[in-house]
């Protein structure tokens, strides 16, 4: 597998820039991520989704992968981790982040396994991303894995619910 890298992996699905050009190394996370998100806007609906690890597994109930959605007026983001790193996704369209993964398709997902009202703006998460150490702690499959990534960001921008994987 790929070197877990420091940062974020941003995906605009209008951006036809390469892959390597859309990594924000994490000394620049906090200023570039707000420049390139630009209009501030409120995020309406935070939720956790998952989808399975491997096409071949008949169901995702204990082993799979887990990732947060976001939607805005205007937007609908993805933020996830894994051993590749950090990945922010954003889209027009709900499948585009939902069901791709940096523009791959992603195995069957399912969801939202967690829903609520969330409680910042795209600036204030991405000041929370900052402040916190999910963004910047390394990934590992048991400590620190997608799941645990999913349920910091989720319950630190969710309203009034918690989801523990």
């Amino acid at each position: 597998g790929e070197k877990y890298r420091r940062g974020v992996y941003f995906n605009d699905e209008e951006d036809p820039r390469p892959e390597e050009d859309k990594f924000i190394p994490d000394e620049e996370l906090q200023k570039r991520l707000k420049k390139v998100i630009g209009k501030n806007e409120r995020i309406l609906k935070v939720g956790v989704y998952k989808c399975k690890l491997f096409s071949v597994q008949l169901t995702a109930g204990t082993l799979y992968h887990a990732f947060v959605l976001l939607e805005t007026k205007n937007w609908w983001w993805s933020i996830e981790k894994n051993g590749q790193g950090v990945t922010i996704q954003r889209s027009k369209r709900h499948t585009s982040v939902c069901e791709k993964y940096r523009m791959k398709s992603r195995n069957t997902v399912s969801g939202p396994i967690a829903e609520d009202t969330c409680r910042y703006n795209l600036h204030q998460f991405v000041d929370m991303l900052y402040g916190s150490d999910a963004v910047y702690s390394a990934y590992h499959l048991l400590e620190n894995n997608c799941k645990d990534f999913a349920s910091a960001v989720y319950n630190a921008a969710a309203s009034t619910k918690y989801w523990n994987p």
